[in-house]
């Protein structure tokens, strides 16, 4: 049952922010939303057919059909969104997300979710490409400077769309969130590597020949993002999230066309990753290195509890998480020895309490021991109260804001169960 990055997928969908479009050098503002004549909308779109051809020539790929497109007004998108969200994402779906989320402590307690994202989407949107429409769509307040930069991205997705069916493609990770993320990372990847070259190639450069751009351009994009106001007091968890598929993606795009030359656009779609590692560290992609999926660990709960969802947890997550509470050098040493994790939340209705359980495997005993050791200094970040009544080295328990906890460690394998009543 996929409900933990239920909003991923749909987040990707409708979000391609103006800060990916903007040159790195200019200050966001608050774009005015302008009404465009019928005149300026056909000369708009006039050129989308001279920059689909582009697009295809960069990605190796036909083109099968035209794609429909049209403008959308600041107040029509964040109605878009909104009906989108109650289409793609059932309250209960959104509520169980919310839970799984805080009880990691990835997101505040008194943080509303649904209208947080609403007005994260809103933000600067600049453009979309609706994968159930088949269509383009342009908002109305995109800088004329972004507009062809906007529509390059976007096609790309179509052109993609075309070959391998964006939505049956997400879909395809079935209950593996880690999955679906990584896949949302081919897709939002792919186009912004696309939109790059297609920059770059105006400059008579290629990423092609100077790989080292890749990564200047996103770094310069990952700081500007910062600077937009909703965006950049978004909780850690979600900014990373967000700008994964974008840089990550892009960055993964970048190793595959190294090593494959044109048959990277299609290979990434036919042979997808597996996990966030495999975005993370392309080499782990060509070895096929498959993440583990450790047993998760039991609870003793009085009747009344009933399993509300089931996931996996990625190296991206675990990253976040080290990152938040002990710092960068700590996500940078010990995330990538991640090997595998899972996780399932329990909840009892009558007594509102949640219970969250998980597994993670490590590379090593060590590498196991080192994230023991590092949990606890998470959660006495994440609570107001810890208290840890017993344990030992590789085994503790006690309590923390939301009951009763349970920590163990065997081998390379860590499991935590907290919330209990």
């Amino acid at each position: 049952m996929k409900k933990r990055l239920a909003l991923s997928w749909f987040l990707l969908a409708v979000l391609l922010a103006a800060f990916l479009y903007r040159p790195a050098a200019s200050a966001p503002q608050a774009a005015a939303d302008t009404q465009i004549t019928a005149g300026q909308e056909a000369q708009l779109f006039s050129r989308v057919d001279e920059i689909f051809h582009e697009t295809s020539q960069i990605m190796g790929l036909k083109i099968l059909r035209k794609v429909s497109r049209a403008i959308i007004s600041r107040e029509k998108i964040r109605e878009y969104i909104e009906q989108r969200m109650n289409e793609t994402l059932p309250p209960e779906d959104l509520r169980v997300e919310e839970i799984v989320l805080k009880k990691f402590g990835f997101i505040p307690q008194d943080y509303d979710l649904k209208s947080q994202t609403v007005d994260l989407l809103t933000e600067q949107a600049a453009a979309f490409y609706d994968f159930k429409e088949k269509k383009l769509y342009l908002a109305s307040w995109t800088p004329s400077g972004m507009q062809d930069i906007a529509l390059v991205h976007e096609l790309a997705h179509a052109l993609a769309d075309q070959h391998f069916n964006l939505e049956r493609f997400i879909e395809k990770s079935g209950d593996d969130d880690d999955a679906s993320t990584a896949r949302g990372a081919v897709v939002e990847g792919q186009a912004s590597w696309v939109m790059t070259e297609y920059m770059l190639r105006q400059m008579g450069k290629s990423l092609r020949d100077a790989p080292e751009l890749a990564t200047s351009a996103l770094e310069a994009t990952a700081e500007g993002a910062k600077e937009y106001p909703v965006f950049g007091k978004s909780p850690l968890y979600l900014q990373e999230t967000l700008m994964f598929p974008y840089t990550q993606g892009m960055l993964f795009q970048q190793a595959v066309v190294q090593k494959l030359g044109s048959q990277a656009f299609v290979e990434v779609f036919r042979r997808a990753p597996v996990s966030t590692q495999q975005v993370l560290h392309p080499e782990r992609y060509f070895a096929r290195s498959m993440p583990t999926r450790p047993a998760l660990p039991r609870a003793e709960l009085p009747s009344g509890y009933r399993k509300i969802a089931e996931g996996t947890m990625g190296e991206l997550d675990f990253q976040i998480l080290l990152r938040q509470f002990l710092g960068e050098e700590e996500a940078r040493n010990l995330a990538p020895k991640w090997r595998g994790s899972r996780y399932v939340l329990w909840e009892n209705k009558k007594t509102h309490r949640d219970v969250l359980g998980y597994a993670v495997e490590w590379s090593s005993e060590s590498d196991a021991s080192r994230y023991f050791q590092d949990y606890r200094k998470i959660c006495s970040s994440k609570w107001k109260h810890l208290t840890v009544s017993g344990g030992q080295d590789q085994q503790a328990a006690g309590t923390g804001d939301d009951g009763r906890f349970a920590w163990a460690q065997r081998g390379a394998v860590f499991t935590s169960v907290e919330g209990m009543p």
